[in-house]
């Protein structure tokens, strides 16, 4: 018959009010647990990142340094131009560095020919250098360390959490490692906060 309508076969698509919330309560309990380890799955591979490029850049210098018979050194540079010279600026290494010939062939220069360039973090990540009296990473055209141009760089989250801690040691040996959080490098020199 037109225009009756039986209960018996019309049925409804879709979800009602009560799934709908139960479905958006879910995910948001999902979304609360996914997001912060995320985020330190991000801050983790930014400071690897950056200590490995540090790493990457002390391994070229000690070639540049044999192959081309000269001192060749990494120093912090804020302008990708220069070495920082002055006080506050030389410990800081996350504004970037040079990797650059010395002018005079001496690991104190500030000034020669830029071979490669490590633009500043932009994630908020620092990097101190430590280093009484020096600013500088530094090979002789031998591909050796001069005394005293041995240190440490330690890389931190802005959190400074030290699960995300990394340190890329120079000692005097010439071979750079790479330190995590509480590790000490071979000689027993440096350790990493």
């Amino acid at each position: 018959m037109p225009g009756k309508r039986s209960s018996v076969t019309d049925h409804q698509n879709g979800f009602t009010l009560l799934e709908l919330l139960i479905v958006m309560t879910l995910l948001a309990v999902v979304l609360a647990l996914a997001v912060p380890a995320y985020q330190s799955t991000i801050a983790t591979n930014s400071i690897l990142s950056e200590s490995n490029n540090l790493y990457g850049d002390i391994l070229f210098i000690r070639n540049e340094a044999i192959k081309r018979g000269q001192v060749v050194l990494l120093c912090p540079s804020s302008n990708g131009n220069s070495c920082n010279t002055s006080v506050s600026n030389n410990t800081n290494w996350a504004t970037g560095w040079l990797a650059l010939v010395a002018a005079n062939n001496s690991c104190g220069d500030s000034t020669g020919t830029i071979l490669r360039q490590q633009k500043a973090f932009t994630s908020g990540d620092s990097a101190s250098y430590s280093n009484a009296g020096n600013t500088t990473l530094c090979f002789n055209r031998m591909g050796y360390v001069p005394s005293g141009n041995v240190g440490m760089v330690s890389f931190n989250t802005p959190g400074n959490i030290a699960a995300n801690r990394r340190c890329v040691v120079l000692a005097a040996v010439g071979h750079p490692q790479i330190l995590s959080s509480g590790q000490t490098d071979t000689t027993g020199q440096y350790s990493c906060p």
